[in-house]
Order: C-alpha cells, then structure tokens, then sequence
C-alpha cells in the first residue's frame, strides 16, 4: 500500500495551517500519509517558523519558496516533490484553511478507488461559519461567450475602480461560494471544488504538473475539468467524504487593505480568464 500524500498550501495563517496539519496526523492510517507544507513566501516569517517546527518531523516536510506566484505554482512544487520523494498512491491538495474532521477520511479515498477508480475526487466541502457546501460547483464548462464578459466587465470596472470600488466592495463581502449542485448526491464529470482535491495516479502520471496552464487563483478546476474530459478521465464527486472549510480566514491576512486587496483579485480574475479561454480553444481544436 502506498502513500497518500497531502499538500497544504500556506501563506502567513500559521494557526490555520497547524489546525489543517494537526487534522491529518490524526486520521484514521496515519502510518501511510505524508504532509507537505508549501510556503509561498510568507511574509511574516511564518513559513520559516514551521520549517524549524517539523525539522526532525518524519511525516511532515515544509518547502520554503522565494515568491507567491499563485495557487498552482505553489501546489504544482508541492506536488513534484511529493511525487519525487514518495511516490503516492493519491495526492490530497488542500487550502491551509482546511479541517479534516473524519477521521476515515484516507480510508475512504481509498475504499472509493477500489470501488470507481477516478482520476480527480471531490469531496463536500462545508463551511460551517456560514452553514453552506462548496462543492461541487457545476456540470457545464464556462463557454467563451461566458468568459469574454467575464473579462470584459471586470477590466471595465477596474479602468474605473475609483468610481467602482464602494460596489466592488459591497459585492465581494457578500459573496458566498455556494455548491452550484446538489450537494447530497453523488456526481460525475462535474467541476469540484478546487479547497480540496484528490487526485489519484491516474491523473498525475499522465501530467507533468497537476495543474496545467498555471493561473494564479482562478479557472483551475475548469481547466483539469477540460483536460480529464479530453482524455476521458474520471472527475467524481462523493459526499460521503467531508472536510470543513474555514473559509476567509487565510485570505483576510493576504492584504489589510481592502481597495488593494479586491483589485488584485478581480485583476486575478481576468489574467486566469483570458489562460482558460486560450486554452480551451486549444483544446476545442485538437
């Protein structure tokens, strides 16, 4: 039996993340699951002070990177290095904000295989503070119509962000990230989820990075939904697996400044739509 290996991205929430770690280490088969701990530079120092925590943790290995470049830059180093050092079975990638509260959680990833071999598997993700499931998200890809006035509403609103702050900022703090599907039923060929995902060798020895084109921290469910449907790979979705999102805490530490911090996320939100769009014509062609 082989590993499952577990990558956390960490930016600055230390409590967080020592939660997140604190939640594996007592699963159910521990003795078979490994933890990487990615750093995506850290300003406050954070990812230095669990470097030195889990120095001599045999289990537990924290990369320290020189840049936050994004969501799946940081994952995809965590993920080679996973890969490299352990060669899982499945890998679990996972935001710092993440608890996972069942304790079969890995031998469910496991039972679920054995039964439906998938490529990529969604868990339900339930925020508790706000009593909503995340996941998953939707069976239809967006299409370049849906797109294009994706990019082209929010590069209008940030040309004229002085004027359109205060409504940016009202929407955004009322914005919940709600399951666009039934949350209480098993899916298949659905997008899931992208605070957690397991990802099973099916899909991770056929890529060289799990998530390609890189973006920042947006479209990467809909571009490894695109992939897996190209190459006829298994995206599930099972309930019976559960992990609690404490959503908004990580990200309240990225920027204090809230005017900043909205328009780098709607910045964000164009530069991964314009990499979904080429890609999908890319692969619309093939």
């Amino acid at each position: 039996m082989g590993y499952i290996c577990f990558v956390i991205l960490h930016y600055n929430g230390i409590d967080d993340t020592e939660k997140c770690i604190q939640s594996i280490k007592q699963l159910d088969g521990r003795q078979d699951i490994r933890i990487v701990i990615v750093d995506n530079a850290s300003p406050n120092g954070t990812g230095r002070q669990l470097a030195e925590r889990y120095a001599e943790d045999e289990v537990t290995d924290v990369i320290l990177r020189r840049e936050n470049d994004g969501f799946s830059r940081g994952n995809n180093a965590g993920c080679a290095y996973a890969m490299k050092k352990w060669k899982p079975d499945f890998l679990v990638v996972a935001n710092n904000d993440v608890i996972f509260a069942q304790q079969e959680f890995a031998m469910l990833i496991r039972e679920t295989y054995r039964k439906e071999p998938f490529a990529v598997l969604g868990p339900d993700i339930y925020d508790p503070d706000r009593k909503i499931h995340q996941s998953p998200i939707s069976d239809l890809l967006p299409d370049g119509k849906q797109v294009g006035r994706t990019i082209c509403l929010n590069s209008l609103v940030l040309r004229l962000y002085p004027l359109c702050y205060p409504l940016m900022k009202r929407y955004f703090r009322n914005l919940e990230v709600k399951a666009g599907l039934p949350y209480d039923r098993d899916w298949n060929d659905v997008c899931v989820m992208g605070a957690c995902l397991v990802f099973s060798r099916d899909y991770f020895q056929e890529r060289e990075q799990v998530f390609a084109p890189e973006t920042r921290f947006y479209y990467e469910e809909n571009i490894m939904l695109l992939w897996c449907r190209q190459r006829q790979k298994t995206v599930i979705y099972r309930p019976a697996l559960q992990v609690l999102h404490m959503e908004g805490r990580a990200t309240e530490t990225v920027d204090e400044d809230e005017r900043n911090k909205i328009k780098f996320r709607m910045q964000n939100i164009v530069d991964s739509a314009k990499i979904y769009r080429d890609y999908k014509r890319q692969m619309d062609s093939w």
